[in-house]
């Protein structure tokens, strides 16, 4: 099973050790474990192809300490199984990882004494720099409320769903060919790269476009970047230059509108107890242009935190927005940190605890989970690509 992201949320360490301090361990320190599972890649009709004589690796993340603890090569019919004790820290976790084409894959962190196959696992991709089609299954664009701390400037969120619906990993070209772009709006400033299953450091804009320059493997992946224009400005032109099952804004502003492209204004959505006015359209054909009017309004400040919105197009795959939880202002979305495979990994299993612990999560809980979890395993992806040299 190959791990990816989506979403947004990013929980203070030191918040999430406390939790994991908190966890019971599931088995006791000196236990013999095993952890096996095989290395495939997709062949013809669904066949499932070992992958032979491709390094597994065994890692050990602790508060105490984190480091590879084996490895070894897999065996004809693609499989690897470690035997190991756990030592140390009772909350430390353990996982398998595994790079093709520089891309990373790994297993899902565990503490339990036996796991084979499934969760185990481990499915892998080619790759190429050729025109492997990424399509858009979403688009979603946030109008946030002046800034408090300026009241200068307003955010914009951007996020596309994109499918890679073949069974090789598209990888940026040689002749500095991204792997995805879109074009901005007119005059807007100070784009990033927002969180989602593409690292901040692989989103750059220039002439007009935000492109992409991280390999996207197959499956559906989830793009986000934020950007500004004045406050002063009552109007932004985004265009809509594909093909988009849903089309998605919203306004956290009671006179702004949203024309263009089929949109429809639907219920608002309560976030807080802050309105954001919505708009929808299904199945929009290029080229298009969507305008947002935003006449004013006061400078919010706090916390805001937008939810998970869910739009399901017939029989398609699902189609989340995965929103920040913006600290400070929507200018938290954007901060970057530096990413630690061993941290990463330690915060993904105290996430996965904290979760666990809830009885019967609700709808809100579930989603936020999911995106928290995607988005951290995302990181952790990209963290051992660059730690290992392969990104």
């Amino acid at each position: 099973m190959m791990l990816s992201l989506r979403g947004c949320c990013v929980l203070a360490l030191t918040a999430l050790v406390a939790l994991v301090a908190l966890t019971p361990s599931l088995e006791a320190q000196g236990t013999a474990r095993v952890l096996e599972g095989r290395i495939t890649r997709p062949g013809a009709a669904g066949r499932a192809i070992p992958v032979v004589g491709e390094w597994a690796v065994l890692h050990r993340v602790g508060s105490d300490a984190a480091a590879p603890l084996d490895s070894m090569r897999t065996r004809a019919d693609g499989g690897f199984s470690f035997r190991y004790r756990a030592t140390g820290d009772s909350n430390a976790v353990y996982f398998v990882s595994t790079t093709r084409g520089g891309v990373a894959y790994f297993t899902p962190p565990t503490r339990e004494t036996s796991v084979r196959g499934g969760t185990a696992d481990l499915t892998v991709f080619d790759t190429t720099s050729g025109p492997v089609p990424i399509t858009v299954r979403g688009r979603h664009l946030i109008v946030t409320a002046p800034d408090s701390a300026t009241g200068t400037t307003r955010t914009v969120i951007e996020v596309y769903e994109l499918s890679n619906d073949s069974t090789i990993t598209r990888v940026p070209g040689q002749s500095q060919t991204p792997t995805f772009e879109a074009p901005l709006p007119e005059g807007v400033i100070n784009v990033m790269g927002g969180q989602g299953d593409i690292s901040p450091d692989a989103v750059r804009a220039d002439e007009g476009r935000v492109r992409v320059w991280a390999p996207i493997a197959p499956g559906l992946k989830q793009f986000s970047f934020t950007y500004e224009f004045p406050a002063s400005r009552t109007a932004i032109a985004a265009p809509v230059e594909t093909s988009i099952p849903v089309l998605e804004v919203l306004v956290e502003d009671p006179r702004g509108t949203a024309v263009g492209a089929g949109l429809t204004e639907v219920d608002p959505v309560q976030v807080d107890g802050r309105p954001f006015k919505r708009f929808l359209a299904q199945d929009v054909a290029p080229p298009g242009l969507v305008e947002i009017t935003t006449p004013g309004a006061e400078a919010t400040a706090g916390s805001l935190r937008l939810m998970l919105v869910v739009t399901a197009i017939g029989a398609a795959m699902l189609l989340g927005l995965g929103m920040a939880f913006m600290r400070g202002g929507p200018k938290a979305f954007s901060r970057r940190r530096n990413d630690d495979p061993e941290r990463l990994a330690l915060e993904i299993a105290a996430l996965d605890a904290a979760y666990e612990a809830i009885a019967a999560p609700s709808e809100q809980e579930k989603a936020e989970h999911y995106l928290k979890r995607a988005h951290l395993k995302g990181r952790l992806s990209n963290a051992l690509a660059k730690r290992d040299g392969l990104a």
